[in-house]
């Protein structure tokens, strides 16, 4: 049994590791999803703008400015409604029509964040999950804030057994959202991301626009497709020692 096999088998077993505990229910959207996102809610509310989405072939580009003193954060998602930034609504469609309505069989939600700008930024994944006109709770669920330094890369994932949770009696307290009766994660109504800092950022000059491509998480069913191969040049090297 020579080198080259010891450290193939620690390498299989390493990614197996990392792969199996999310295997098939870690929900990421589709770079066609990723770019339908446009509509935006500012808080605090102010003059705070999305410039442009601009589509890549892995995902989006998302361009704006946060212009309020201090910390400012911007949602861009999709709702049930189907408002785009700049529009009203039935302009866009809605998140049911592109394929985001349910995380029904999941229990986390990923997407990855590259930071284009030179100064940090912070990320944020969140959805509502609710039809309140049927008389169904709204819960607000988000993950931990993620500071991204310029230039870097991060992937970020909301954990459902560990989300910070407001509405239906709850107020930002982390929470297991399997252990809320009644909450139904086939009824979502919006969801997207955050983008938030502490504005104007740092600098040779006051920075308030932030750049950030947006792309899914590897999909793990992709990443176990290497354990075949993986076991194929084990076996081989095995030969060959």
């Amino acid at each position: 049994m020579n080198k080259v096999f010891i450290s193939t088998v620690i390498a299989l077993a390493g990614i197996m590791l990392l792969v199996q505990p999310a295997a098939a229910v870690t929900f990421s959207m589709s770079p066609e999803q990723i770019q339908a996102l446009y509509e935006t809610y500012e808080d605090p509310n102010s003059s705070s703008v999305l410039y442009s989405v601009q589509a890549n072939a892995q995902g989006a580009k998302f361009v704006g400015d946060l212009v309020n003193q201090g910390w400012a954060q911007m949602q861009i998602g999709a709702n049930y409604w189907g408002i785009p930034f700049g529009g009203s609504a039935g302009d866009a469609p809605t998140n049911m029509a592109l394929g985001l309505g349910s995380l029904a069989g999941y229990d986390a939600f990923g997407l990855n964040f590259y930071n284009y700008d030179e100064n940090p930024w912070k990320y944020n994944l969140y959805f509502n999950v609710g039809y309140t006109g049927s008389g169904e709770a709204d819960y607000y669920v988000q993950g931990n804030w993620t500071e991204v330094a310029g230039g870097q890369n991060s992937g970020l994932i909301l954990d459902f057994t560990n989300a910070q949770v407001w509405g239906g009696g709850y107020n930002g307290g982390s929470v297991d959202l399997f252990s809320i009766t009644g909450l139904n994660l086939a009824h979502i109504s919006n969801i997207g991301f955050a983008i938030g800092a502490n504005v104007p950022q740092d600098g040779m000059f006051p920075d308030y626009t932030f750049e950030t491509i947006v792309t899914p998480v590897p999909e793990p069913a992709s990443m176990l497709l290497l354990g075949p191969a993986l076991l194929g040049l084990i076996r081989f090297k095995k030969k060959k020692s």
